[in-house]
């Protein structure tokens, strides 16, 4: 028989149904749509951060739906062989001992791109050929190797759990558990969680014997990374100056200089009229502190200029925002590769010729437009060894 004490209190109190899943109430309900529309789309990706609940959703779903619960994890899609021996058939049969069946693929960011080859092309394999749901779970579901997946699936954000829900989910727990732990205590663990229910938990089954203020230091914050879409969604939709906004972008994993980058993009997407105005306001003051850091070497503008990114964005509307903004990724990050790609190939040309001629490439891409004249003959070409992309370079027309 187990023994119940060697078990995470994170586990034993996991949800079981739809009514055990807290603080998610939003997420719970599109997951219903999700199923009485099946298969109209065949799989949803639960995303959020870490410990809302996305898995103990799953299984949620999986007990009111009375399915048999076929589980995956990233480290399975690294062999196509694999997959084809026990997914294939398990996504066409019916459960021997359920009425239905569901395939769980459990934290999906684990499949690299590059590493796992064909990892996510099974994945989307099946997808298209799947007999019943599929639910997936992913921390940053934004992530571009993800592009083709979003098309295919339907989207639930799990969001960060209010700290007034951990506290009543700990209370609760205490109470099964016969466990005396000061309300002190209690909220101190609930708001330094940041949302993190299986932190929570694990946390207070640690410091369940142990209420005293020195140990409480032991549980320390969590310093988690949040999405640039959070970050976005946040500060174009909320009119309300606070604490949060104020430090928006500090669990951005991105430099400030791409953040701006997002932020001139999706202004347009976010506002109209008067306020994209005064949201362009703001971000050119935000542009003025930037140009002053980099002359002057002045870091403590960079609160200046944060704070102008966040609160000073935010604050060109009137009123809170509600629903979904799809934002785009800054065409500008495209153009400056695009650039430095031509810029690449026209000095590799210049290093070729700058060898042959006994110059210096430094002297050759300063006179580059005249023996760009030069090289449009053929037997120079071959005697440079200019690669296709090169020659491309070379004959494409200049554009006035």
């Amino acid at each position: 028989m187990m023994n119940l004490d060697n078990i995470p209190w994170c586990e034993r109190y996991r949800a079981k149904c739809f009514a055990d899943i807290k603080g998610q109430e939003l997420a719970v309900d599109k997951v219903k749509l999700f199923l009485k529309s099946f298969p109209k789309k065949r799989a949803v990706v639960l995303h959020g951060p870490s410990g809302v609940g996305k898995t103990s959703l799953a299984y949620a779903i999986a007990f009111e739906s009375d399915a048999e619960i076929l589980e995956l994890n990233a480290s399975d899609f690294r062999n196509k062989a694999k997959i084809a021996e026990i997914v294939g058939p398990a996504s066409q049969q019916r459960s021997l001992f359920r009425k239905n069946k569901i395939i769980l693929v459990d934290e999906v960011d684990g499949i690299a791109a590059v590493k796992d080859r064909g990892g996510l092309g099974e994945l989307l394999g099946l997808l298209e050929k799947s007999s019943f749901p599929i639910i997936i779970t992913a921390n940053d579901i934004w992530d571009k190797k993800f592009n083709l997946l979003r098309r295919k699936v339907e989207l639930v954000q799990l969001k960060e759990v209010d700290y007034k829900v951990v506290l009543d989910i700990l209370k609760e727990v205490c109470e099964k558990e016969n466990c005396v732990v000061s309300s002190e205590v209690l909220t101190s663990i609930a708001i330094k969680a940041r949302g993190d229910i299986r932190a929570a938990l694990n946390d207070l089954q640690i410091l369940s014997n142990m209420d005293s203020p020195e140990l409480l230091q032991e549980v320390g914050e969590r310093n988690r990374e949040q999405s640039i879409f959070s970050a976005l969604q946040y500060v174009f939709k909320n009119a309300k100056i606070d604490a949060e906004m104020l430090k928006v972008y500090d669990e951005v994993n991105m430099p400030i200089d791409d953040i701006f980058l997002w932020i001139e993009e999706n202004i347009p997407v976010a506002y109209k009229g008067e306020e994209l105005a005064k949201a362009f306001d703001a971000l050119s003051l935000a542009d003025v502190f930037r140009g002053r850091i980099r002359r002057q070497r002045h870091w403590r503008f960079m609160v200046y200029e944060y704070f102008l990114l966040g609160a000073g964005i935010a604050s060109a509307k009137k009123y809170n925002r509600a629903g979904w903004t799809s934002y785009r990724k800054p065409s500008r990050i495209l153009k400056i590769w695009l650039q430095n790609q031509r810029a690449m190939k026209k000095k590799t040309i210049c290093q070729k010729y700058a060898k042959h001629c006994h110059i210096s490439t430094k002297t050759a891409m300063k006179d580059f437009m005249l023996f760009k004249i030069i090289l449009q003959r053929s037997d120079i070409r071959e005697t440079l060894r200019l690669d296709s992309d090169e020659i491309a370079y070379l004959d494409k027309p200049i554009v006035a």
